[in-house]
């Protein structure tokens, strides 16, 4: 039998595991990201009323700051337009990065001023936050290093998602296996220029190197694009993806509901 030395340990020991598996809970819920509807329209740099939308499917990436790098020196210039949404409509600000193709490891400051400006940029309807940068290749050492310096500043609770050249999921991937800091990745299948060509004929042939993109986005000027992306739709989307959509003029109701059916309509 235990003495009572024995016992007070036992309990001592009992209540401690109990409070670590209850904090061990706490922090894996807290860690959640709050990932974004299955339909998102991209709001670009010029006035959008967004009322229409219905905020229960469909949220928001908006273009909230562009950055401009070049001699190593940071530009920032913040959205100036204005943007109407309705309530409790998921919201995810999108940083721009220009740069002039100098980026190397070692530029640290910018690094760091863009990771001010995302905590700046987080109110209390924001969710998520989208990086969107056209790295070179030389440039892509440095991408990663912004990226883990984004997931490390912003809560954990905040999803944090990456938009991506098209070549970049497809033949040219350097991502996948270079374990990114990120919870998506979202190959842009618009303004592909030079591209283009390749990648249509890579869709029509239902090649996608093994790639089942869990998001994607669209425009509404690329319906042969889209076309193809539906037809291939089993070899190219899981079963509900997550799709960005990008219009070069203002969204009117009709605009996206016509190309919302388009996508619903992939089969």
């Amino acid at each position: 039998m235990m003495d009572q030395t024995n016992r007070n340990q036992l309990k001592v020991s009992i209540v401690m595991l109990i409070l670590l598996c209850g904090l061990s809970d706490h922090l894996a819920v807290a860690r959640l990201p709050a990932s974004p509807p299955q339909r998102m329209l991209w709001a670009w740099e010029r006035p959008e009323d967004l009322r229409f939308i219905d905020a229960r499917n469909t949220g928001v990436a908006y273009l909230a700051s562009t950055i401009k790098i070049k001699n190593g020196r940071v530009l920032l210039i913040n959205r100036h337009q204005p943007l109407r949404v309705p309530p409790e409509t998921y919201m995810m600000p999108v940083v721009r990065i220009e740069s002039d193709g100098r980026l190397n490891i070692a530029d640290q400051a910018a690094i760091d001023k863009i990771a001010a400006t995302a905590l700046g940029l987080l109110k209390p309807n924001v969710r998520g936050f989208q990086i969107d940068f056209d790295a070179r290749q030389t440039e892509r050492s440095w991408y990663k290093n912004l990226l883990i310096k984004m997931r490390q500043t912003l809560p954990d609770d905040i999803f944090l998602s990456m938009t991506s050249i098209a070549s970049w999921c497809l033949g040219d991937d350097w991502i996948s296996g270079n374990q990114m800091p990120i919870d998506e990745v979202v190959p842009m299948f618009f303004e592909m220029g030079a591209d283009t060509r390749s990648i249509a004929i890579l869709l029509g042939n239902g090649n996608t190197f093994g790639h089942t993109f869990h998001s994607l986005g669209i425009s509404d000027k690329d319906p042969s694009i889209n076309r193809l992306i539906g037809k291939s739709v089993a070899g190219i989307l899981k079963p509900t993806p997550r799709v960005y959509m990008f219009s070069r003029s203002p969204w009117t109701r009709e605009k996206a509901q016509i190309l919302m059916q388009e996508v619903n309509n992939w089969k």
